[in-house]
């Protein structure tokens, strides 16, 4: 073992199994709980924060090279993208994080459900089924949800229309073990979903109160939000995942993201409510865009794993 590196003490790992394995009341993934054996370097500090690389962030590179990079850069998890594992298979995926010992925190995206076209409503019901499946497989813990959108309809007949499709999933769900975790978007993505913030989504949630449903905590999104230290204070249990990026004040175009510290958002200030309000769960760093392919992901991935832990320093 290299000088000035040790292993994650006991009591750490088996708070990280304890959580992993409530999911279905059994223990964590092979993957996972080889995962939290890693070693830590020494200058990081031992805090309980389990977070993971999102595929979306190497757009462009394939399944294999995703979980070489991640894995040599010191995630102990993976985001998965969808469209990268529908390209490479489920068994394939499996094996290649199995044996690079990386874990799974999220599937992102299913959806976006098309509302109002009762056909193809039905088609991307089924499609988030097989998705739930694919997440059990690998031992996800939650699938991120793209609840869509009607053009011309208001909020409410959207949230009507979406409510008992996305209740039909949570069956589903619950046998699966893996929570559905609703994805709100910018404004500009209204062909995504009709859910644009934080508040709202928590909002929707709370009427449908199942424990198997919850809201992606977005901070790209959220960190301007009106009620946003009160919610993480008062509805943690909603949040299935908190998404990391950063976020250059005049930026003027949806999902151009840039690396954890190079932008605005008071990261730090916001992680510190997510600790204090008592949140387990996973982080994701999912950052794209120009600045993101200008720097190269080679670079991006180990600089922005490195940033996002100095957040708890």
């Amino acid at each position: 073992m290299a000088a000035g590196v040790s292993p994650a003490p006991p009591a750490q790992r088996a708070f990280f199994r304890n959580a992993l394995g409530a999911r279905t009341g059994s223990g964590p993934p092979a993957a996972a709980a080889r995962a939290l054996d890693r070693p830590i370097g020494a200058g990081y500090r031992r805090a309980v924060v389990r977070f993971s690389m999102s595929q979306i962030t190497t757009l462009g590179w394939p399944f294999e090279r995703d979980v070489e990079v991640f894995a040599a850069a010191g995630a102990p998890a993976v985001g998965v993208a969808i469209r990268k594992l529908e390209a490479c298979g489920v068994a394939v995926a499996a094996r290649l994080l199995r044996a690079a010992h990386l874990g799974v925190s999220c599937l992102t995206s299913s959806g976006p459900i098309p509302l109002g076209d009762a056909a193809a409503e039905h088609a991307a019901v089924e499609r988030a089924r097989r998705h739930l499946d694919a997440a059990a497989e690998l031992g996800a813990q939650c699938l991120m949800l793209l609840p869509g959108n009607a053009p011309g309809w208001s909020w409410e007949e959207a949230a009507a229309r979406a409510r008992p499709l996305i209740e039909a999933l949570l069956p589903h769900a619950a046998a699966a073990g893996v929570r559905i975790a609703l994805e709100p978007t910018s404004q500009l993505r209204m062909d995504l979903a009709f859910l644009h913030s934080f508040d709202e989504a928590l909002d929707f949630v709370d009427a449908i109160d199942s424990p198997w449903l919850g809201v992606v905590c977005e901070v790209n999104n959220a960190w301007i939000e009106r009620r946003l230290y009160d919610n993480i204070a008062q509805r943690t249990r909603r949040i299935a995942l908190v998404q990391m990026s950063d976020f250059k004040i005049g930026t003027l175009t949806a999902s151009e993201r840039v690396v954890i510290g190079d932008g605005d958002i008071p990261l730090r200030r916001i992680a510190a409510a997510l600790t204090a309000a008592g949140y387990g769960g996973w982080y994701d760093i999912e950052i794209l865009g120009p600045a993101i392919e200008a720097e190269g992901y080679d670079s991006v991935v180990p600089r922005a794993i490195a940033r996002f832990r100095e957040l708890w320093d």
